[in-house]
Order: structure tokens, then C-alpha cells, then sequence
């Protein structure tokens, strides 16, 4: 009676999902060699307009008063179209504009503000621009939902390229080419089930792909499950071979016999993608452990600075107001000069250095973990396994890490330019880089050399491909032979 209901569920089931196998080991391949678009902040700040020091005239602290918004996450200085203007991040919601030279709060730029922008960031002709719109499918990720709405700007090049300008910022947040769009649209639009339409929504775009592949990975057991209990039932018959059927069902049965570890793990893996926190750690301190870390309000750092403060530190095309360990720091980037770190203090300034002090550092992060040992921070050494895989690219060579004697063992990484944590890596984390990375993209120390890994991961999509449509052909034959019936 189980083995009939699994036979039921595998078929059915099993036809509706055959063509998301499928599609997911093609679009696989596709990103492989064309990943989703991303523009960085390193580019955005240095390709971004140096702040003119002769408009810095309001305290940030005016600023924050002037937003309305009572506790910023985020406070920086720009160059908003030729004039140096506070962009203040609310903990949640949409950024404010203030000028940094009246104090009074600017509503947004225009589509002309947006055409200049662009054309001095790429220093391009600018073809078109669009009308204010809060998504399209370049820019549906939620990490851009304070910047919205955005001005698509298209350049007169020969790439086609887009870049998307915020209007609430007036920042450069994406990037993208004629090349890059259409090969993604077979790429990680489908293997993510990415579409605008549903994607906008977090909610509904993350608990559709988490049923979607968790339906996937019953599937898949069903039909181990399955296929094991007919070969071994038919090599007790003794009529030789290992598989009872013929034609593609043959196939289909051999195939899955060959790849149904591959299969298993890759579905597991890539629902794995889908996590969020529900099983596995998130890389991130608890709010809780945040706060210890920063020690500071970012209102309450806007208090001790001052414009005189901010202009000691320009040229800069990016000026931002930070706290670590309780203190108040001012970061200055771009402009064409190294980064600038100090310490804000009774109304002067330490000299400037590249990147926060180790020991900052390491009296940040000891606040956040009470208590416990903390071992001074170290560069990241090249053995580090966790910080030097593909998908440790956030981490950076440049980065510091510091390791909490925990019953973890928990090692945190952070970027000392900026202050900001990067990964927390616990025993949870550590078993999911394995399970997702390891598992999905083949994300191995050994494999770490392209010549391998890009064949190997071929191989096995193209297998995975094969198996999928030897499904697909025999669910549209099975359709086929009952809408036949029924007619009849």
C-alpha cells in the first residue's frame, strides 16, 4: 500500500515537477559562466562625485532632527548632483535627503539630476531615461527597497547598458548590459524562479521556491526509493539485467539509479538556498550582540561631529558616520585618495588611518560576547578554509578575523574599513557553507582550480539535465495516452 501511494505521488508529483528539474540544471550551467548582475560599493564610491568641502555647513546632528527619523541606521555624506547632501537610512523604510549646506530636506532628484548622474559616473552619453518606477527585474531585491523608486538610465554604448539611479539618493545601486539581461533571463531569473511579479514580494517569492523545493526533494526520494525496490525485485527474478522496463521508462529507471545521489544532494542543497535562518545560523550577531558591538547610537555619534570635522577629511566622495565599541568615527572614501578613518573626539580629530585600529576592533567585538575570550585579531591567513572559498568573496584577503573561545569555536570576520561584520562563522554556519555551497556549487578547497570544477559541474548538470528529460518525455507521453482516453 506505501510502495502504490509513492508510485502515485512520484508519477504525478513527478510530472509537474520534471520540467523545473529540468530548467533548474540548464540555468545551472548558464550561471556558471553569466552570474546575476551587481554593481559594488567599491565602484559606486569610486567612480562617485568628491564633495565639495565649502558646502559642509550643517551639523549631522541637524540633519537627523531635520529627517524625522529617530534612530538612523545609516548616516553618510554625499554629492548628490554637484551639491554635498546627508543621506540618512531609517532602521526601516526609505532614505531622506537633507543639504548639507541649509538643512532643510530634499525630496529626490529629478529624471535630468538622473541623466547628469549617470553620464559622470560612465562618463557616457546618456540615451534615455526613464520614469520613476520601484521595480523592474534587475532591481527586485529587497536590499534595494530604501532606495526606491529608481531612474533607468540607458547609455549610448555599444553594451547596452542600464544603470539604475537612485531617486531617494541619487546613487548608482545597479549596472547591467544588453548581454548580461538576456543571458540571465535564461540563467538566474529561471533558476531562482525570479520574475518581477514575484519576486517584489519576499514573502510570497520565499515561501513559494521553499514548498516548490522541498516538493522537489520528496520527489527525488520517492523515486530512489522506487527505483531501488524495482531493481532489486526484478535481480531476485532472475531474468538478468537491472531494470524491468523498456524504452524511456528503461532509461529513466538506469539513470536514476546512476545519478540519484547527485540529484539528492542538489535539491537538498539548493533548498538549503531557501533557508533563512530557519535551521542554520545566518552569519549575523544577534540584534542583541549588535548592539554591544557598535556601543553607540548613530544619532548620539552625529552629536560629537562636526562640519569643520568632515571637511578635515575630504577630498572624498563618500563620508560616513560610524560608530564602533561605544565611539563615534567618521569613514571618508573615494575621491581618488586611500580610505580615512578617525576617531571622532572633544571636537578634534586623531590623525587619520587607513582602517580602524586592531584593538577597536577587538573591544567591539569582546563587548559583543561577554564573558568569553577573544583573540586579538589577526589578517586572514591563507589556510583559513571558510574565508577562501568561491563564496567567501564578501570576506576579502584584506579582512580581520578574530576567533571567540565559545563552545562554537565561533570566528567573526570584519571589514576594517568599514567596522562592519561580515560573517559570524559558528559550528551552525560551518555545517551550511558545506550542506549549500559544498553540496550546490561544488565549493571544495580541492576543487578550487577552474579547470576542474567548471568541467566536473558540467558533467554533472548535463547528466542531471538528461535524467530530468527522460522525465519529462515520459510524463508528456503519460498525458498524452490519458487526454487520448478521455476524449475517446
Amino acid at each position: 500500500m506505501v510502495t502504490k501511494g509513492l508510485v502515485v505521488f512520484h508519477r504525478w508529483i513527478g510530472i509537474l515537477l520534471c520540467l523545473f528539474f529540468a530548467m533548474w540544471f540548464v540555468t545551472g550551467a548558464v550561471m556558471i559562466y553569466v552570474p546575476y548582475p551587481f554593481l559594488g560599493d567599491g565602484v559606486r564610491i569610486a567612480k562617485g562625485a568628491v564633495i565639495d568641502a565649502a558646502q559642509v555647513l550643517v551639523d549631522p546632528a541637524v540633519a537627523v532632527d531635520a529627517s524625522g527619523i529617530a534612530g538612523p541606521a545609516r548616516l553618510r555624506l554625499l554629492s548628490v548632483n554637484g551639491q554635498a547632501t546627508y543621506v540618512l537610512n531609517p532602521p526601516k523604510g526609505s532614505q531622506v535627503m537633507v543639504s548639507a549646506s541649509t538643512g532643510k530636506v530634499d525630496g529626490g532628484i529629478t529624471a535630468d539630476n538622473a541623466r547628469a548622474i549617470a553620464a559622470f559616473f560612465s562618463k557616457t552619453p546618456v540615451a534615455n531615461v526613464s520614469e520613476p518606477m520601484d521595480y523592474d527585474q534587475w532591481m527586485v531585491h529587497h536590499r534595494f527597497d530604501r532606495y526606491r523608486p529608481f531612474y533607468r538610465v540607458t547609455l549610448a554604448d555599444e553594451s547596452g547598458t542600464d544603470l539604475y539611479v537612485s531617486q531617494r539618493s541619487g546613487e548608482i545601486m545597479q549596472r547591467t548590459t544588453h548581454f548580461e539581461r538576456s543571458w540571465n533571463y535564461v540563467g538566474a531569473v529561471l533558476h531562482w524562479i525570479y520574475p518581477t511579479v514575484l519576486r517584489q514580494s519576499w514573502v510570497a517569492w520565499d515561501r513559494t521556491v521553499w514548498w516548490l523545493s522541498l516538493t522537489g526533494i520528496a520527489v527525488t526520494i520517492a523515486g530512489i526509493w522506487l527505483g531501488i525496490v524495482r531493481w532489486r525485485k526484478y535481480a531476485k527474478s532472475g531474468r538478468g539485467g537491472i531494470s524491468p522496463y523498456t524504452s524511456w521508462m528503461k532509461w529513466h529507471h538506469v539513470g536514476g539509479l546512476m545519478v540519484a545521489g547527485f540529484i539528492f544532494t542538489w535539491m537538498l542543497s539548493g533548498w538549503l538556498s531557501m533557508d533563512h535562518g530557519r535551521l542554520f545560523s545566518t552569519g549575523e550577531m544577534s540584534d542583541q550582540q549588535a548592539e554591544a558591538y557598535t556601543g553607540l547610537t548613530i544619532a548620539a555619534a552625529a552629536k560629537a561631529v562636526s562640519p569643520d570635522e568632515i571637511r578635515s577629511l575630504l577630498p572624498a566622495s563618500d563620508v560616513e558616520v560610524a560608530v564602533l565599541g561605544g565611539k563615534p568615527y567618521l569613514i571618508a572614501r573615494g575621491g581618488g585618495q586611500d580610505p580615512k578613518v578617525a576617531e571622532v573626539g572633544s571636537g578634534s580629530l586623531e590623525v587619520p588611518a587607513n582602517a580602524f585600529s586592531d584593538d577597536a576592533v577587538w573591544k567591539a567585538v569582546s563587548a559583543a560576547y561577554p564573558g568569553l575570550t577573544v583573540e586579538r585579531p589577526t589578517s586572514i591567513p591563507a589556510d583559513d578554509v571558510y574565508a577562501n572559498l568561491r563564496s567567501s568573496d564578501g570576506i576579502g584577503s584584506d579582512g580581520l578575523r578574530l576567533v571567540v573561545k565559545d563552545e562554537n569555536n565561533s570566528a567573526v570576520y570584519v571589514n576594517p574599513v568599514t567596522g562592519r561584520v561580515i560573517e559570524v562563522m559558528d559550528t551552525s554556519r560551518r555545517a551550511y557553507r558545506w550542506l549549500y555551497f559544498g553540496l550546490h556549487t561544488l565549493d571544495f578547497p580541492f576543487l578550487k582550480n577552474d579547470a576542474i570544477w567548471r568541467p566536473l559541474m558540467l558533467v554533472l548538470l548535463a547528466a542531471g539535465f538528461l535524467f530530468s528529460a527522460t522525465g519529462v518525455v515520459i510524463g508528456w507521453k503519460r498525458l498524452l495516452r490519458k487526454f487520448r482516453r478521455t476524449r475517446a
